[in-house]
């Protein structure tokens, strides 16, 4: 049997196998027909395939490549099997490992090897990143640099390395995939594979491409993650371009962005030197300081000055270790501090400045008492205008205030019309004034219902105009001085602790409003345009409630309802106002707590 690397010639465009091969070739076919048994297409790209198979001699289910073409070339074949002696020689725990390789029905080769499951790392950074805390992507990425490192160390550089190519298991694995493009240092022959990414049901493998020869002065690589040199088709491309890619890497991990765009732009972006610190790119974000500089190290402009894979990933492992270089974060809390102090001297407009810079101060150096004293200033002295931020809180909580006050009013106005049936009890025979009244609280009840459902703000004037025909209506019906002003006592009490925009719901409006509705029908009493309910002799005030023609009994059983009712919805809006108002006390308690710890201590 002949090593899987002997050429195959092809005659009429079909593998031409001499009678030692054709032996060997079809022993191999027939074990290959035996153990694998297809089970789906994981992916292909232009030139080759990767199948889901089951091992049915071992029993579990492999990942098989093989060449898609029905007759390729001898270099085709050749190239193919490269990659897989590539894969092959570096065993190492986060590369994917070579189990067999082989031969099919037709001659022509394939590997398998460990089936993938879990998300690249490109699909991460484009989730929430919630579920991938930083140390924990921080902790993959120290595996990843080690494996890059053992590859280098065996004179294989990647040349690809992206977010796309790193794949990070269910269960803690973390797997660099796509070796097609590798360089194999001192190796002549140097092929590029080119390769794609495949995905079925989250599962990630790579996939062999069109086959190409690497020539001198041709591109290889993904433009953003690509090293200069890369860039400049130098000839001599070694271990420190894949520590650029990496450094691009941990930058998107850090920052939330890339550090060069794709495309052409990020070809040139390589070349022209960028700043490479997150802090700079991404001021919002809190980047530590160690890592900060890392970066800026590994995307160094000169190769020379890149750090090998190896210290990339053991200087990452410090931090995660507590290891913190205490002289640059002393050095720059007080950079940060001093930029705080300028910002606060700005005035309200560099605010958020002065507080961003101060927290960040106090997060490399916790003992930095100055920063702390400056955070304290800024958090007790107001500004001297609220900002537009504060103002837009402020209107939201109004509007959820109203809306809780409004669902209060619905069911008191449901109370008032349950009380209904008791006032046509005593109400004269045919009196319009009830029908008047339970119109006027309709009314009043449908207002409260649509302040429940709406923004409200603005137009609290409409449910005080509404709440007035409800007082001139009791007005009348039972007399001007007997029940009106206790409702409408209650009803400004109310009104008022309601947040408004407008000024016919303000205090001076309310009550304008309000003494109209209670004592307007008994100007119209004294002018004559309605009957008198209310006359006064010495000694003695006589009132007489057109509403009212029953019996002393039902009179007294009304009577007696209508303070109960008075007192229940009293006490409602009276509670709904101390919890509201308790509420507030204790989250600015709270936070002058929290405020305190940080003084402090």
């Amino acid at each position: 049997m002949k090593d899987d690397h002997t050429e195959v010639a092809t005659v009429d465009g079909k593998p031409h196998l001499e009678a030692e091969d054709r032996d060997a070739t079809e022993g191999m076919t027939k074990v290959q027909a035996e153990r694998y048994k297809v089970l789906s297409r994981l992916g292909k790209g232009g030139m080759g395939e990767v199948m889901s198979v089951r091992d049915e001699v071992i029993g579990r289910e492999v990942a098989l490549k093989r060449i898609r073409k029905a007759a390729p070339s001898d270099r085709l074949i050749a190239r193919f099997m490269r990659e897989a002696t590539i894969q092959g020689r570096l065993e190492h725990p986060s590369i994917v490992p070579l189990y067999d390789i082989g031969r099919d029905e037709t001659g022509l080769p394939y590997f398998t090897m460990k089936k993938l499951t879990g998300p690249t790392l490109s699909k991460i950074f484009e989730r929430d990143r919630r579920e991938w805390p930083l140390n924990k992507l921080l902790r993959a990425f120290v595996d990843v640099c080690l494996a890059v490192e053992f590859a280098h160390v065996r004179g294989v550089v990647h040349r690809d390395l992206k977010p796309d190519n790193i794949v990070l298991g269910e269960y803690g694995e973390v797997s660099v995939i796509d070796w097609g493009v590798a360089k194999i240092i001192g190796d002549d022959a140097d092929w590029e594979l080119g390769s794609s990414q495949s995905s079925q049901s989250g599962k990630f493998e790579t996939i062999a491409a069109e086959a190409i020869a690497t020539q001198h002065g041709q591109v290889i690589g993904s433009p953003g993650y690509m090293a200069p040199e890369q860039v400049k088709t130098a000839a001599d491309i070694d271990g420190k371009a894949d520590v650029y890619a990496l450094g691009c890497v941990l930058f998107e991990a850090l920052a939330c962005q890339m550090l060069h765009p794709t495309g052409k732009a990020g070809m040139a972006s390589a070349t022209s030197g960028i700043d490479a610190r997150p802090s700079v790119r991404a001021p919002e974000r809190i980047v530590p300081p160690e890592l900060d500089e890392l970066c800026v190290r590994a995307c160094a402009l000169q190769r020379d000055e890149r750090p090998t894979a190896r210290e990339l990933g053991e200087s990452v492992q410090r931090y995660l270790d507590g290891d913190r270089d205490m002289a640059m974060r002393h050095k720059l809390a007080g950079e940060h501090l001093a930029r705080a102090q300028t910002a606060f001297i700005g005035g309200d407009a560099q605010r958020a400045v002065a507080m961003r810079e101060a927290a960040s101060a106090i997060a490399l150096d916790p003992k930095l008492t100055a920063a702390a004293e400056l955070v304290g200033r800024l958090m007790l002295e107001p500004p001297r205008e609220t900002p537009a931020d504060v103002l837009a809180a402020i209107r939201e909580d109004d509007v959820l205030t109203i809306r809780d006050a409004a669902r209060t009013a619905i069911r008191g106005y449901i109370l008032f019309m349950l009380m209904t049936p008791l006032l046509w009890w005593i109400a004269p025979q045919g009196s319009k004034w009830v029908l008047l009244l339970s119109c006027a609280t309709m009314l009043n009840l449908g207002l409260a219902y649509w302040g429940t459902k709406t923004d409200p703000l603005g137009k609290e004037w409409m449910l005080g105009i509404a709440n007035g025909l409800v007082l001139a209506c009791v007005s009348h019906m039972y007399t001007p001085f007997l029940i009106a002003p206790g409702l409408a006592a209650m009803s400004v009490m109310g009104l008022l602790f309601t947040p408004t925009r407008s000024m016919l719901s303000g205090p001076t409006a309310l009550v304008i409003v309000t003494i109209i509705a209670v004592l307007g029908p008994w100007a119209l009493e004294l002018s004559g345009v309605v009957t008198r309910s209310t006359s006064v002799t010495p000694g003695v005030i006589s009132m007489a409630a057109p509403a009212i023609a029953a019996d002393v009994l039902p009179v007294y059983i009304v009577g007696a309802a209508y303070v109960v009712a008075l007192l229940v919805i009293s006490a409602g809006i009276a509670s709904q106002m101390r919890d509201r108002e308790r509420e507030a006390k204790k989250t600015l308690h709270l936070q002058a707590w929290q405020l305190r710890q940080l003084v402090e201590r």
